[in-house]
Order: C-alpha cells, then sequence, then structure tokens
C-alpha cells in the first residue's frame, strides 16, 4: 500500500473517504453504502490523479448511465476550473488548462460507449465494415428478430425433423408455437451476456448427461443436497428440543410419540447424508404424523404448546422437501432429466440457427446492436490461440495507455463486462490499476443481467487481501439516524449471504454522517396500514365514496397523510438554507414497485386537489385509447375478428350501446360478428343500421388508404374523420391520453422508417409488444413544479429525497419466472420441464430444479435490496404503505417471525413465495421492544433490547378515509368562508385603489417609440369634429389630460376590391403627383413628356389609370419655370429626391406637453427633395392640397401653420444628418401655383 497523505483538520472527507481517495498501487472496491458520497470520492480522487500529473484521457472511467457520465464530467470541470483559477504555479496551471481541453474527449461513459470508440477504431483486426448504424429502435430489432426467426423456423418444419417437432410441442401448445418462439428470444438474449454465448450453448446439455446417477451429479450434490440436509437437519434439531421437553411425568404418552417420529426423521437425514436417495425418498413418502398426544394438566398445557408448535414447524418442513426437492421419486426424476436431453440439445442447435442468421441479418444491414458493442469489443481485445487468450494489439494499446480503470456502480456489472474490463486492466494483481465503486446491497438490475456475484467475490477476497483491497464507506450523510436505525434493524435480521448474498454485519451497517438536523421526535418511520375488511356499519355509505380495493384504499390513505403533512405545514430541514421550513409538495415522493397503479394515483389525487409529477403515468397498453385504436388497426387490417370488433362499435368512434351489439349478433348467430353487421344493415332500416352503414363506409375508405398509404398518414386521417385526439383531452388525464395517441403516430413512422411496411406487419408487431408487456411509448406529465414525484423504486436509485412514500408494500412477489417451462442461470445453465407426450402431464427435471431453487433465492435477494434501496432514499421522514385484511391478520403474519432464536431469520421464512416487502419488514419489527404495545400476547424482545430504532404503526379503514375525506371537505369549506369575509373587508378600498388609479406613465402608453412624421403632423393640426365632440363629452377631464401623443386613423384604408366604381380621392392624386416628381428627369419638361411618364407608370402600375388622369400637369410645369424649379435643374447633381430619415428626440422636444421628459422617440420619415450647396442646405416639400380662397391670407396661413411641425422636423433631421445649417425650407402648394419659405 503506498503512503497515504495525513488528512488536513479542514477537510470534510471521513478517513476511510480518504483512503479512497488517495489509496493506490493495488486493485481497490469501494464498498459504498447508500449515501455515503461516492461520487464526490470518485470525482475527488480522479483530481488527485491529474495533480499527480496524469492526464485525463489516461483514465477510463466507466459509468453505468449516460446521465451519470454527463454529471461526472460536469464535476470534474468544476473542480479542474476552481484548481485553475486557484493555482499559483504556472506549470501546474497549464496542466490543469490542458485536462480541460482533453475533457471533452476523456473515456468518461458508459461501457457501451467504449465499446463503440474501441470497434470505429480497430475495425480491422476483425474484419467489420467501419461504416454501419446503431440499431437503437426497438421496433426495428423486434421486426428483424421476428424475420429471421419466421424463415428459419420455416425452414426447420420443412426438414420435418422429429426432434424439432417434439421440442416445439414441448413448449407450445395447441393453438400457436409463441412458447418455442419465447424460449428461443430469451435463451438468445442471455446467452449473449456471456463472453462466450456459442460456448455456453454447447454446455447446456451436460447437466442432462447423468452418466454416475442423480446423486453424483453436480448439481444435485453442490445445489439440492445442501438445501435438504440443511432442512431435515433443523427438523432433527427440533425433535431432539421436544424430546428434551417431553420428559417427565404426565408427558409420557408425548414423549412416546415425539421419539418415534424423532427415530424416522434421523432415518431420512442418515439416507440423504449417505446419498442413499430411493430409500431416503421412500421413508421420507411413508412418513406420517399422527394425532397429537398432549397432555390435560393444566400445569402440562405450556409445555405441550410449544411442543406442539415445534411439531407443527417440523411437519412443514418435511413437506417443503418433498414439494421443493423431489416432487417425483429420484429414479423417476433421473428418467425425465435423461428423456429431456434431446430437447436440450435441439434447444441449443435451433439457437444456434438463430443467433447465427440474426448476426448475419444485421450485417447484411450493416447494422449493430448494443450486444453486439460488448462482443465485438471483447473479440478486438482479445487474440486466440491454440492454447489460450492472449491480449491482442488493441489490448496493449489501452493497457499501456490507461494509469487506472475506475468502475461506477460495480455491483451491476455482468460476466461480459467483466471480460472486457479485465483486458483493459493492469492483469498482475499485485501491479492492479481497478478502482471500482459500488454496494452490492443496491444491485437491482438483474434484468439486464446484472452479476452481483462478480462484486461480492472481490469483497469477499479483498478482505483477506487476495488480488486486492476493500474499503468501506458505511457513514450516510444522507438520512436522519431515524431512517438510518430502522433500516439496519431490518437489515440485520433479513440479509446475510443465504438471502440478499452478503452479511448485513457492522461493516454494512449505516452510520450517520450529517448532524446537523435538529432533534425532532416526529421524524420516526410510520407504518401505514389499510384494513380491507369493512366492518358493519350502520351509516349507509354514499356509492362513490365507495373504495373499489386496497389500491384506492392505500392511495387515500396516503393522500390523506400528505394533506395533514402540508396543512400542518410540517416542519423539515433544508440543507442549503441549514434552517427548517415548511414541508412543500415538491419535498414528497412517491416509491412504487411497478408502474401499473400510476393512473389510479393520477385519478385519486386529482381528487384530493394534491398536484403530481409523474413519468409514465399506466401502462401503455392498457390505455382505454390505445385499446381503441389498436383494435380498429386489426378491424382495418381484418375485419372477420369479433373482439377487435366489438370494442370498435362500442367505443367512441362509433357509440353503440350494449343492447344495439346484442340486437346485431342476433341479426346472425352462426357466423362471425362481421357477418352480423352485414346482415343487421341489409335487413333494417333504423338509426342503428344507418350508423353502421356509415362505419362501414369509414372501415372501407380506411381498409384502401392503408393498402395505398402509409400508416402514419392512416392514422392521421383516423384522428381527423372520428375526431378521436380531441374527444380523449375531455376525459380524465386528458393530456396524456393525446400524448399517447401522438405517441402511437411516432411508433408508426419509426416502423415505417425501418425495413418493413404493411399495416399487417404493423400490427403483428405491437401484438408481440402486448404479450411482452412493453410499452411503445413514455409519454411524460409534467403538470406542477411544486409537485409530489412518482416513481418506481428502480428509477429512484442514486436519488434522495425528503420526504418517501413506499407504496404497495404488500404486493407479493414475482415469482412468475419459476412457473416458466424453463429457467436460465448463469453457472446452472438451462432447465427444462419435460412434458409426457403421452399424457401431456409437464415433469421437472433435475436442471430445472436446482435452477429453480437458485433463481428463487436470487429473485427474493434483489427484492431484499430493492427494498434496501427504497428506504435508504428518504432523507427525513419515511412512510411504508401496505394493507392486511385486518389488524389481527396483519399481526398473526408477523407473528411467524416472533419466536426465532437467532437474530438472522431462517432461510425458509425469508424464501417463502407467497410473500411481501411488508411482511419482511413486520418479521424485523414483531421482537423489537416499540412494537410490544402493539401485541395482545408477548414477545421475546431480547435479541433487539438494546436496537435505537423508533418507529409507529396506524390503521385505517374505509370509513375512517371516508370520515377524513369529509373532514378535509369541511375544513376546506370553513377556510373558504374566512378567506371570503377576510376579503370582503378589504376588496372596498381594494375596488376604490383601483379605480381611482392614476397610471403614471400615461402619456408613454399613448405614444409608440417609433413614429413617422406624417402621425406626428396630424398631431400638429387642430381636431376634426369627431375629436372635438369627444373632447366635450369627456366633461371629467381636462383637455390638457386628454392630449394624445400617437395619431390614429379612425378607419381603415379601403382594399382595391372595394374601391371600384368609386371616386379618385384627393389623397391618391397627391400619392400619384409624389410619384412623378420623383421620377421625372430634372430637365425642363413639357406636357408630353409628363403625360409620357405618367402612362409609364400606369403601364407599370405604380398609378392607376384614373388617378394618372386627374394629376395638373400644368402645376408640374409652372415649378419648374420657377426660380427654384430652375435653380434645381442647374444643379440637379446636388439635387437629393425622396430621402429617408431616422432621428431620435427626446418626447418633449416633440410634444409641447409631454410629462415624461427621460423617454425618447425615434421619429422616421421622407423629405420630397432638398438641394446641398457648399455650406448649407434648401429643403422643399410639394403638397396638393385645396385651398379654396387661395389670395385669403389667413387661408394660406392656416396652411402653413398645418405642415410648420412637419417642416421643421425635416429641417432639423437633415441639419444634423448632413452637418450643415438649412437656410431655405419651401413649401410648394402646386394647386394655387405659390412657394412659401418658411424660414422667412
Amino acid at each position: 500500500m503506498n503512503q497515504i497523505p495525513l488528512k488536513p483538520q479542514n477537510e470534510r472527507f471521513t478517513d476511510d473517504q480518504w483512503q479512497a481517495i488517495f489509496d493506490q498501487g493495488d486493485n481497490l472496491l469501494v464498498s459504498a453504502s447508500a449515501g455515503s458520497g461516492k461520487t464526490t470520492v470518485l470525482v475527488r480522487r480522479v483530481i488527485e490523479k491529474l495533480k499527480m500529473g496524469f492526464d485525463i484521457d489516461e483514465l477510463l472511467i466507466v459509468t453505468f448511465t449516460e446521465a451519470a457520465a454527463r454529471e461526472m464530467k460536469e464535476r470534474i470541470q468544476e473542480a479542474l476550473q476552481e484548481a485553475v483559477n486557484s493555482e499559483s504555479d504556472p506549470v501546474r496551471r497549464q496542466h490543469f488548462t490542458k485536462q480541460l481541453v482533453l475533457l471533452p474527449t476523456a473515456n468518461i461513459s458508459t461501457l457501451h460507449a467504449f465499446c463503440l470508440t474501441v470497434i470505429r477504431r480497430y475495425y480491422y483486426l476483425i474484419d467489420i465494415d467501419p461504416v454501419f448504424r446503431m440499431l437503437t429502435d426497438e421496433t426495428e430489432t423486434i421486426l428483424m428478430k421476428e424475420d429471421v426467426w419466421d424463415e428459419l423456423r420455416e425452414a426447420l418444419y420443412a426438414e420435418n425433423d422429429e426432434r424439432f417437432f417434439q421440442l416445439t410441442m414441448n413448449f407450445s401448445n395447441d393453438r400457436s408455437d409463441d412458447g418455442l418462439t419465447n424460449l428461443v428470444f430469451s435463451l438468445y438474449e442471455f446467452a449473449r451476456a456471456n463472453p462466450d454465448p456459442q460456448k455456453w450453448l454447447e454446455q447446456l446439455s451436460n447437466n442432462y448427461r447423468l452418466t454416475e446417477g442423480l446423486a453424483k451429479s453436480r448439481l444435485y450434490q453442490e445445489q439440492i443436497r445442501p438445501l435438504v440436509l440443511a432442512d431435515i437437519y433443523q427438523c432433527v434439531q427440533l425433535y431432539e428440543q421436544m424430546t428434551q421437553l417431553a420428559q417427565g411425568e404426565g408427558l409420557e404418552k408425548m414423549h412416546e410419540q415425539v421419539a418415534g417420529e424423532q427415530q424416522q426423521i434421523k432415518n431420512v437425514y442418515e439416507a440423504f447424508l449417505q446419498d442413499r436417495l430411493e430409500e431416503a425418498y421412500a421413508s421420507l413418502e411413508q412418513l406420517t404424523f399422527s394425532t397429537f398426544k398432549s397432555s390435560r394438566k393444566a400445569e402440562l398445557k405450556e409445555i405441550s404448546n410449544e411442543v406442539k408448535g415445534m411439531r407443527d414447524k417440523a411437519k412443514k418442513l418435511i413437506q417443503q422437501i418433498s414439494k421443493s426437492y423431489f416432487p417425483v421419486s429420484p429414479s423417476q426424476m433421473e428418467e425425465l432429466t435423461e428423456k429431456a436431453l434431446p430437447l436440450v440439445e435441439e434447444m441449443t442447435k435451433v439457437t444456434q440457427s438463430f443467433m447465427d442468421g440474426f448476426s448475419m441479418r444485421k450485417r447484411e444491414k450493416g447494422v449493430l446492436d448494443f450486444n453486439d458493442l460488448e462482443h465485438l469489443a471483447l473479440q478486438i481485445l482479445t487474440e486466440k490461440t491454440k492454447d489460450a487468450w492472449l491480449p491482442s494489439e488493441a489490448s496493449k494499446h489501452y493497457r499501456k495507455k490507461f494509469k487506472e480503470v475506475m468502475v461506477d456502480e460495480y455491483q451491476d456489472v455482468n460476466q461480459l463486462q467483466e471480460a472486457i474490463l479485465y483486458w483493459l486492466r493492469e492483469p498482475d494483481d499485485t501491479k492492479g490499476n481497478m478502482f471500482m465503486v459500488g454496494d452490492v446491497k443496491q444491485s437491482i438490475y438483474s434484468f439486464r443481467l446484472a452479476d452481483p456475484s462478480l462484486f461480492i467475490g472481490k469483497y469477499e477476497n479483498f478482505s483477506k487481501k487476495e488480488g486486492g483491497r476493500r474499503i468501506v464507506l458505511a457513514e450516510n450523510f444522507r438520512s436522519r439516524k431515524e431512517v438510518l436505525s430502522f433500516t439496519n434493524l431490518i437489515f440485520e435480521q433479513l440479509m446475510d449471504p443465504a438471502v440478499g448474498q452478503i452479511n448485513y454485519d457492522e461493516a454494512a451497517k449505516l452510520i450517520q454522517g450529517f448532524s446537523d438536523f435538529p432533534e425532532n421526535e416526529q421524524f420516526e418511520p410510520e407504518i401505514m396500514i389499510y384494513e380491507k375488511e369493512q366492518e358493519e356499519s350502520e351509516i349507509e355509505i354514499p356509492t362513490d365514496d365507495i373504495l373499489e380495493d386496497k389500491t384506492e384504499g392505500e392511495l387515500f390513505m396516503t393522500g390523506l397523510k400528505i394533506r395533514q403533512l402540508i396543512d400542518s405545514s410540517f416542519m423539515i430541514y433544508d440543507k442549503k438554507s441549514k434552517k427548517s421550513r415548511p414541508i412543500e409538495y415538491r419535498d414528497i415522493v412517491l416509491l412504487t414497485p411497478t408502474k401499473k397503479n400510476n393512473l389510479t394515483i393520477l385519478e385519486i389525487f386529482k381528487t384530493l386537489d394534491i398536484p403530481l409529477e409523474m413519468n409514465d403515468a399506466q401502462n401503455y397498453f392498457q390505455a382505454t385509447e390505445i385499446r381503441t385504436m389498436i383494435s380498429l388497426l386489426q378491424l382495418i387490417d381484418n375485419p372477420y375478428q369479433d373482439i377487435p370488433l366489438a370494442a370498435v362499435l362500442r367505443s367512441p368512434v362509433v357509440g353503440l350501446i350494449e343492447p344495439e351489439l346484442a340486437s346485431i349478433r342476433l341479426a346472425d348467430r352462426a357466423h362471425t360478428y362481421y357477418d352480423a353487421v352485414l346482415a343487421y344493415q341489409a335487413s333494417n332500416e333504423d338509426e342503428l343500421a344507418v350508423k353502421l352503414e356509415h362505419f362501414g363506409k369509414q372501415l372501407d375508405h380506411w381498409r384502401e388508404l392503408a393498402r395505398r398509404s402509409s400508416i402514419t398518414d392512416l392514422l392521421w386521417d383516423i384522428y381527423y374523420e372520428t375526431g378521436y385526439l380531441e374527444y380523449v383531452v375531455g376525459l380524465p388525464a386528458g393530456a396524456q391520453r393525446q400524448a399517447n395517441l401522438y405517441a402511437l403516430v411516432d411508433r408508426a413512422k419509426a416502423y415505417e422508417q425501418s425495413s418493413f411496411r404493411g399495416l399487417y406487419q404493423f400490427v403483428r408487431f405491437i401484438e408481440k409488444m402486448q404479450e411482452k408487456d412493453k410499452d411503445l411509448a413514455e409519454p411524460v406529465i409534467s403538470i406542477e413544479d411544486n409537485a409530489v414525484r412518482v416513481m418506481t423504486i428502480h428509477a429512484s436509485k442514486g436519488l434522495e429525497f425528503p420526504v418517501v412514500f413506499l407504496l404497495d408494500m404488500t404486493k407479493e412477489f414475482n415469482l412468475q419466472d419459476l412457473r416458466n417451462r424453463y429457467a436460465f442461470e448463469e453457472k446452472l445453465g438451462v432447465g427444462i420441464r419435460y412434458m409426457d407426450p403421452e399424457t401431456r402431464v409437464l415433469y421437472d427435471t433435475l436442471p430445472f430444479q436446482a435452477i429453480k431453487l437458485a433463481k428463487q433465492n436470487k429473485l427474493l435477494s434483489e427484492e431484499m435490496r430493492k427494498l434496501y434501496v427504497g428506504l435508504t432514499r428518504a432523507e427525513q421522514k419515511l412512510f411504508i404503505v401496505g394493507s392486511y385484511k385486518n389488524k389481527e391478520q396483519m399481526i398473526q403474519t408477523w407473528s411467524e417471525a416472533a419466536d426465532h432464536e437467532e437474530l438472522v431469520f431462517d432461510p425458509a421464512l425469508r424464501l417463502k413465495g407467497r410473500s411481501s416487502l411488508m411482511n419482511w419488514i413486520g418479521y424485523g419489527l414483531i421482537r423489537h421492544p416499540e412494537m410490544q404495545k402493539y401485541l395482545e400476547e408477548e414477545v421475546s424482545t431480547s435479541l433487539l433490547q438494546d436496537s435505537n430504532a423508533q418507529f409507529s404503526i396506524s390503521w385505517m379503514n374505509q370509513q375512517s378515509i371516508i370520515e377524513q375525506r369529509q373532514v378535509l371537505a369541511e375544513k376546506e369549506l370553513v377556510n373558504l368562508d374566512q378567506q371570503m369575509k377576510e376579503e370582503e373587508t378589504v376588496l372596498a378600498d381594494s375596488l376604490q385603489k383601483r379605480l381611482a388609479y392614476e397610471y403614471p406613465y400615461q402619456a408613454s402608453s399613448q405614444t409608440t417609440s417609433y413614429q413617422s412624421v406624417s402621425e406626428i403632423k396630424r398631431l400638429f393640426e387642430d381636431p376634426d369634429d369627431t375629436q372635438e365632440s369627444r373632447l366635450t363629452l369627456e366633461s371629467s377631464q381636462t383637455k390638457a389630460a386628454s392630449r394624445q401623443f400617437r395619431y390614429t386613423q379612425e378607419q381603415l384604408a379601403e382594399p382595391k376590391f372595394l374601391q371600384k366604381d368609386r371616386q379618385v380621392s384627393a389623397a391618391a392624386v397627391g400619392t400619384a403627383t409624389h410619384a412623378l416628381l420623383q421620377l421625372l428627369p430634372l430637365e425642363m419638361p413639357t406636357t408630353e413628356s409628363i403625360n409620357q411618364k405618367l402612362q409609364e407608370l400606369v403601364k407599370k402600375r405604380l398609378i392607376d389609370e384614373k388617378v394618372a388622369k386627374k394629376v395638373d400637369v400644368s402645376s408640374i410645369i409652372w415649378f419648374f419655370q420657377t426660380e427654384l424649379g430652375q435653380q434645381l435643374i442647374a444643379n440637379k447633381e446636388n439635387v437629393k429626391r425622396e430621402q429617408p430619415f431616422s432621428m431620435l428626440l427626446s418626447a418633449d422636444e416633440v410634444f409641447q406637453d409631454y410629462p415624461n421628459q427621460e423617454d425618447e422617440l425615434l421619429i422616421h420619415g421622407i423629405v420630397d427633395g432638398y438641394l446641398e450647396e457648399k455650406d448649407h442646405l434648401h429643403i422643399y416639400d410639394f403638397k396638393t392640397d385645396f385651398i379654396l380662397h387661395p389670395d385669403d391670407p389667413a387661408e394660406i396661413d392656416a396652411i402653413v401653420q398645418k405642415y410648420q411641425g412637419q417642416l421643421r422636423l425635416y429641417q432639423q433631421a437633415m441639419s444634423e444628418a448632413l452637418n450643415k445649417p438649412v437656410e431655405n425650407v419651401f413649401l410648394i402648394l402646386l394647386r394655387v401655383k405659390r412657394i412659401i419659405n418658411i424660414n422667412k
């Protein structure tokens, strides 16, 4: 071991964490309990490696998920950035900067992602085409598998091989051979989790060759014999205790009886011990238990009851031995196993053929799946010689490159991944460079073929310093001591190598690491039990309030508790602010074993007005809208299907009711339901017949569309024609339902982007997915930010929450896999049940029995670890929710563990198939001193006397839930009434303030920051009659207060189609005149040249012909004859016409009485023209206004006043733009042929 630096006083790490950060020179396994800060330790270790001079690309860091890899990179980046900022040594700072540059391409990823990197770099070592596509779409994968299997199956049927027919019959039924299909697919997937799938398959038949008999076989000796002997030896010990107790006066008959039974049990034990299996089996079958001879004496009653209890336990064990280990005699089992050998050989051959065919199909299409990545990477990393496997060029490169291989979540690695890691790490364990972090107590991914035995093996060996060293991080920095003590209490009694696969010893126990939580008695874990049995009550329960099942009861009980926490402002500690605060909905999470109750949760919590955030609101295929659409697609594919047809007719798509469906059936009882529909339609003319005719036309249309269009188009057409997409929005959880329908379209699109086509194949694919209980999509519901979260225990792994509710804890363990006709195990191979071809009866073979026992242990061990994950998610408050028939049944169930004399329960109790997580919790509580207040009979608490765990138990039934809901409703009414009264007292004042309120920036709201000069010009004019009229009516406001700062036109411009046959407006003539003056050449015009230009503009549709005729040509000739006109012609190169400008002014410069001096306006406009001379400018502007008395000075002065503001803005804008003063501003009145210089 290397020299670990001394830990500074101010370091927050524990001694074990400090060792995990700095220890090196050996393989290290860090067993990090829940909440022990393993990610922080891993990141710090990386940083310390970099400080030692390592480059980040010299480390391989493998994470379990892509999200974990992203988080790891982000944390390392933050730590490196901090190091760069704080480092004073320029060389070290440059090194850290280099690491930041290397970080984006560093090998911090999932193992799949790293394997992809290996393949892309070393593809030539295994002769693979480097141009490939990842097969990421599950639809395409499944359909490709089905396609390959269909071809293989047809070829096998064509060969008329008796062994293949026998294999099919053994695993299928009279209706289909789907059983064989499922077997081959499952065996293929399981085999691919091994480093050498072909070799693993080839060895499967070995366990069926019982050359030395069943008793000498490896499976019996290693798997069954130890269990049989342990159970019978327990019986022997029980009878020894019974014979000791049954001694003395008055117990002679009892003693004689138990002594006789004891001898029989010993004989059975001896026979099994010496492997005389037939004799042992016969003795076991002949073993009888006569009526128990108890003593009638009152003083001996206690002894009689004690002996009877032991005897009953022994009888159950004997029955269990027969049922679990020898359902048939050893000779029969041996015979059945040998008969199954040809089936296993054929199964292996067929699976290998499928594996080869699927691999070939993927190669032809240039695709790889995720499992291929690992196998191809392993091929690249190894070279096979005659005698051994050797490292390849690639392996040597990576072994040299990587100074350390770090693996996060090591407990979830499988055998194949372990093999890949071997060829990447240092093979010499004395120079080990593997750093593995994980917690075997949290290994809950067996469905991904994770193998926790890899972790356990190193955990045990490294404790003896064989191949490496282990470091245990037991301190939990997440949870309160109440949560930790409770978890320790349960698992010190439940978990050991027999069940759970690891000892829950002192090293495994959780220790509180975060001590800032305030002391509070309210944080003890609470067991919440719903009593399913309803008490008789004189009070009639409203129909709407009746709870349908125990799930609804548990959820209402949970919801009411959450409302109680929120309404009472239950205080929790906030680690960020370092102080207590009232609980919020976002602090609470509901953890469920599965997703099946999510829709019910959604509906009940909506009833209780509790906001939720949820993924996967339900099983996708169980959603009503999806079932309806699938039925319709099945019907379009083939209308002669009774169930889909009835489903669609009853659905909102058609909307028939049950009596109408019955009437249709009566129209033709002998044929299919579709024939009955046609018959009814042909013989009736009522409303129902009209509905059926309409639907028939729709169905014909969709069937035709399905033949010529895509499934995506078909679905959209169905949604459009039926309005179904809009309809579902109005149902409960409408957004979720609509998301489901959109997801179906997305899946259809993905399906058609693969190599598969057609409605038949798509329907077939969906049916396969339904059979496998897999969802097509996972639409997300996110209702509110401050919401209670809902997720599975699996999804919660690695997360933490202030308050946790563990739901559905009395759900029985799912051991469905053990009821199949086959079972797989990594080391034991495959076990099958053999069907007698004559009687069609299924029998267990020896391998099936052995693997079934091993799998049951593994499945229940994983359930135990799942419970550990669930309990350790809670930071502060833990609620465990379940249901029993009543309190008595709960106590009776838990009391099965009451008389156990050892701290850890017998495996037989823990491995009971029909049990639950709540039962296990109850077993752990029944002997605790806190439990005694709930019991009528005293139970020994000596084993747990020193436990500091605390907990409470509460019960609710339907009646109490209804009462609490009523109290809650009444409370809400009282609160609402109080709130309304309080609001009434301030409502009048509030209204008065609002009505009297004067907006301080009213002027700003009446203008805009971007205005044209033309608009401003209108505001400079006197108001017209309409405005005068409005101002007069607004008697409550002064004229100044009503001042407008933005011109608005009361009437919009008429569209051209309304302007036909109307007189030409003056505005149109003015616009045309301006256009003409802009485009006329600056030379002396003539009437002919002007008219020619006008016609040109008419042809270009710039001017309407009627308008052109109204243009005053003579006024234009007049202008160019004036002194100003001649001056423009003479200096045309210095004349600019129709010159746009923009200018930023303060508002009070534009509007004299504008109140907000800080406001600014952007003024824009177009100057008709200007003449630029050396040191000054001349601006001119044409107007075509009609003036009734042109000789009247007053009218001329009014026109000047009208345009003076506009022209002053022109003058200011041009002067600022060209940085020259404006000498003259000419207002040219064309209609009266006058030019006015407003600067004079």
